[in-house]
C-alpha cells in the first residue's frame, strides 16, 4: 500500500472511531461530520489497488451505515481476496449477509449466515441471524425455527442486548406482547441507548397506558444513534412520541 493511501486510510479510520464515540454520546451532528470526513478519506485510500483489507472492511461498514450496500459489498469482496485470517473472513461474510438482507435478499442472507454459523458461534451471528429468522417467520407465519434459534441464542448469552431485543420483537410479532415486554426491559438494562429497544419499550408502555414512561423513553429514542442496520428509524420514534398526548 502506498504511503499516501496508508495516510488517507489512517485518517479515515481515526475519524470513523471518533464518529462512533460521538454517536455513542448522542452528538448526532458532530458524529456525522466525522463520518463524512472518514468516507472521503476511505474513498481516497481505496483507490490504491493494494489498500489494506482492514481499511476496506472498515470503509464497507461505514457505507452500510449510510445504506450504500452495493458499494459495501464490492469492498467486502475486495477485502476477502486478500484477507488471510479465518476470523476476518467470517466477519466479512457476516457483513455481506447483512447487506443481502438489507437489499431484500433475505433467503440468500440467511443461507450465507447459516454457513458462517456452522463454523463459528458468536453473539454477532446469533443476533443477526436471529433477527433474519424472525423476518422470515413473519413472511411465512411459521415461527418454529425463529423461536428455537433465538432461545438457543439466549442460552448462549442472556445478557446480550441484541439477543434480548430479538426475543422481544419475536414475541411481539407472534402477538404475545406480555411476553415481549420483559425482554425489552432487560435489553434496556444492559444497553440503555439501543434505539430499537427504546422504540418498542415506548410503544408497549403507551399501549399499557403508561404514557409518562413512554414519552421519557421515546425522548431518548429520538436523539439516539441510528444507522441503516437498525430495525426502527428516528422518524418512527418521533411519530410515536408525538402521538402521545
Amino acid at each position: 500500500m502506498s504511503i499516501s493511501g496508508w495516510l488517507h486510510g489512517r485518517k479515515a479510520y481515526l475519524d470513523h472511531i471518533n464518529g462512533n464515540k460521538l454517536s455513542g454520546e448522542e452528538k448526532v451532528k458532530e458524529a456525522d461530520a466525522k463520518y463524512q470526513s472518514a468516507l472521503a478519506n476511505y474513498a481516497k485510500a481505496a483507490v490504491d489497488k493494494n489498500c489494506a483489507p482492514m481499511y476496506l472492511e472498515a470503509y464497507s461498514v461505514l457505507l452500510m451505515r449510510f445504506q450504500r450496500f452495493d458499494e459495501a459489498m464490492e469492498l467486502i469482496r475486495r477485502a476477502d481476496k486478500t484477507t488471510r485470517q479465518k476470523a476476518d473472513k467470517q466477519k466479512l461474510r457476516v457483513n455481506y449477509s447483512i447487506c443481502l438482507w438489507k437489499k431484500g435478499k433475505l433467503d440468500q442472507a440467511i443461507e450465507l449466515m447459516k454457513g458462517v454459523f456452522q463454523d463459528r458461534k458468536m453473539g454477532t451471528i446469533y443476533g443477526s441471524l436471529g433477527y433474519m429468522l424472525i423476518e422470515k417467520a413473519e413472511q411465512t407465519g411459521d415461527f418454529t425455527e425463529a423461536e428455537e434459534f433465538n432461545k438457543e441464542a439466549m442460552a448462549y448469552d442472556d445478557e446480550d442486548a441484541v439477543i434480548l431485543d430479538n426475543m422481544g420483537q419475536m414475541y411481539l410479532r407472534m402477538g404475545r406482547p406480555e411476553e415481549a415486554l420483559p425482554y425489552f426491559e432487560k435489553a434496556h438494562k444492559f444497553n440503555p441507548k439501543q434505539v430499537d429497544t427504546l422504540y418498542y419499550l415506548g410503544k408497549l408502555y403507551h399501549e399499557a397506558g403508561r404514557d409518562e414512561e413512554a414519552k421519557e423513553i421515546l425522548d431518548h429514542a429520538v436523539i439516539g444513534n441510528y444507522s441503516a442496520l437498525c430495525t426502527t428509524t428516528r422518524e418512527m420514534a418521533v411519530s410515536l412520541r408525538d402521538s402521545i398526548h
